[in-house]
C-alpha cells in the first residue's frame, strides 16, 4: 500500500476556500442513527487556540501523515492519552499521599466504621 505523502500546498488550498465550498459536491449524508450521535458528540468540541513551535507542528503533520490521519486528530489522540495517563499517576499518587499523610487517622476511621 502506497504511503501518502503530505502536501502543504493543500493546506493553503483548504484555508483559502479553494477546497470545501463548491456548492456542486455539497449532497446530504444519509447515516446510521449510531454514526449521527457519533458526530453530534464530537461536534460539542471548542476551538481552541494555541502557539506551537513551526518545527513542532511540521514533524506533527509529517508524523499524522505517516499514521494516514490529519494532525489535528492526531493531536487531540496525544492529548486525551497524555490526560488519560497523566490522571492514573495522579491517583495513585493522591493515595499513596493519604497513606503517608496520616496512617494513624485511617486507623482511627477503620475503627470508628468498624464499631458503628
Amino acid at each position: 500500500m502506497k504511503q501518502p505523502t503530505y502536501d502543504e500546498s493543500q493546506d493553503v488550498k483548504w484555508d483559502d476556500g479553494t477546497y470545501g465550498t463548491s456548492e456542486e459536491h455539497v449532497r446530504k449524508a444519509e447515516l446510521p442513527d449510531e454514526m449521527m450521535a457519533q458526530f453530534d458528540k464530537a461536534a460539542s468540541m471548542t476551538l481552541i487556540s494555541i502557539r506551537l513551535q513551526d518545527e513542532l507542528i511540521t514533524d506533527l503533520k509529517e508524523v499524522a501523515a505517516l499514521h494516514g490521519i490529519g494532525y489535528q486528530p492526531m493531536v487531540r489522540q496525544l492529548l486525551k492519552r497524555f490526560v488519560v495517563a497523566e490522571k492514573k499517576v495522579l491517583a495513585a499518587r493522591n493515595e499513596a499521599m493519604q497513606i503517608k499523610v496520616d496512617p494513624q487517622q485511617q486507623c482511627d476511621e477503620k475503627l470508628k466504621t468498624a464499631v458503628a
